[in-house]
């Protein structure tokens, strides 16, 4: 029993090393042209790589990408995206989505939106131009 609880005693603390050590959260709020963004997605992607954290926009226009999504520390490149369905706009009173945010921040290769990612918290507040 008393061997166990060493093993325990030293493995423990081993197992925990680098959970979350290098892992990014997320967090702040969306405007357009000052006002809140009340729904949408936003998605950070990797300048250099694959990796994509998204999540909803909140009706405060705040978000949040949490440990979970394991985001790691680099330069990102920042979408947001924003639509509007209008019901029965579309040809047999099909729902037609209107754009609420401007293309230019739609893709990852067309957004002016960058961040830096550092390891543990990070706060980036977008207002975004309709124009």
């Amino acid at each position: 029993m008393k061997a166990l609880l060493q093993l325990l005693f030293v493995a423990l603390p081993l197992g925990l090393c680098g959970c979350g050590a290098n892992v990014s959260t997320i967090s702040g709020k969306v405007t357009l042209e000052g006002k809140i963004l009340d729904k949408g997605d936003i998605g950070f992607h990797q300048e250099e790589g694959v990796v994509v954290s998204t999540t909803r926009i909140n009706q405060d226009g705040s978000y949040t990408i949490g440990a979970e999504a394991k985001t790691l520390p680099g330069n990102y490149k920042v979408v947001i995206i924003a639509n509007e369905v209008s019901i029965g706009k579309g040809p047999g009173n099909v729902p037609m989505p209107t754009r609420i945010t401007p293309l230019a921040y739609s893709s990852k290769e067309q957004t002016p939106l960058k961040a830096v990612l550092k390891a543990g918290s990070n706060e980036f507040n977008f207002d975004l131009k309709s124009k």
